[in-house]
């Protein structure tokens, strides 16, 4: 009988080396390639000088220096919360690499940025100007490998109280969910989770992949699972000051250039 155990051990976790109970980490040590949000803001007055280096940075131009750090399809957006202009950078980064230094390797080919930006105050205690935010939700959607139609960024605020229950529900995505953002030609969604002052806020970042974006938005909305998922994690959520929707769209400062061009070759 512990054979048999053994085995059907062995079965469920595969030859791998993946056998730890949190499914992040799991997805850590699988070697797959990892999202990465870093998040900072413009020094005032900055704000038009850092989108032009961030525009330059991920120019076609800088292709090599991007691969040789193991960072791919970058792009970037920016808000302006609690007064300041917070600019959010999204990239894929190497299972090669060591999750958690993505934001110096960022920060390595980017050292002309460093005087134009005030860290988030966490980011100093790692010794970085730029906070990786914690990635607390991945969904692959549709596996298709071309250029995204759109690529695009919004933001909300977690209530307090509701914390816990939000990181459950996102531990556990219903598998119908899943299906719906197959369905709707939506890939490489993520969400980020990251305080600013006293509030918890929320990204997140997703490409969609169709050419009909107003009847695929339809559909989701009516998907009566995607609706099911709503009534639960909507109450968790809380708009932006002055937002009369949950969620906010950033605005795109660059898209995925690299990705881009990589797709003409």
């Amino acid at each position: 009988m512990k054979k048999l155990y053994s085995i059907v051990f062995m079965l469920m976790i595969g030859s791998s080396d993946v056998s730890a109970f949190s499914p992040y980490e799991n997805y850590l040590l699988s070697g797959k390639p990892t999202y990465v949000g870093l998040i900072a803001r413009a020094r005032t007055g900055q704000e038009e000088m850092v989108s032009q280096q961030l525009s330059t940075l991920c120019s076609q131009k800088e292709e090599d220096k991007f691969k040789l750090a193991g960072i791919s399809n970058p792009a970037v957006f920016k808000k302006v919360i609690q007064k300041n202009t917070w600019y959010l950078i999204y990239f894929q980064f190497s299972g090669e690499k060591q999750y958690l230094t993505a934001a110096q390797t960022f920060e390595a080919i980017s050292p002309e940025l460093k005087n134009l930006i005030l860290p988030h105050p966490r980011a100093v205690q790692y010794g970085c100007c730029w906070l990786q935010m914690e990635w607390i939700n991945y969904i692959r959607g549709l596996n298709v490998d071309r250029k995204p139609t759109e690529v695009l960024s919004m933001v909300t605020t977690i209530k307090p109280e509701k914390e816990s229950q939000y990181r459950s529900l996102h531990q556990t995505v219903w598998p119908g969910v899943v299906d719906q953002m197959i369905r709707g030609n939506n890939r490489n969604f993520s969400i980020f989770l990251v305080e600013i002052e006293d509030q918890l806020y929320e990204f997140f970042y997703l490409e969609y992949m169709g050419s009909r974006p107003e009847k695929d938005n339809q559909m989701n909305r009516e998907d009566p699972v995607n609706q099911r998922w709503w009534a639960q994690t909507d109450p968790c959520q809380q708009p932006l000051p002055g937002e009369k929707n949950i969620w906010t769209p950033l605005i795109q400062v660059t898209d995925s250039a690299l990705h881009k061009e990589s797709e003409n070759d």
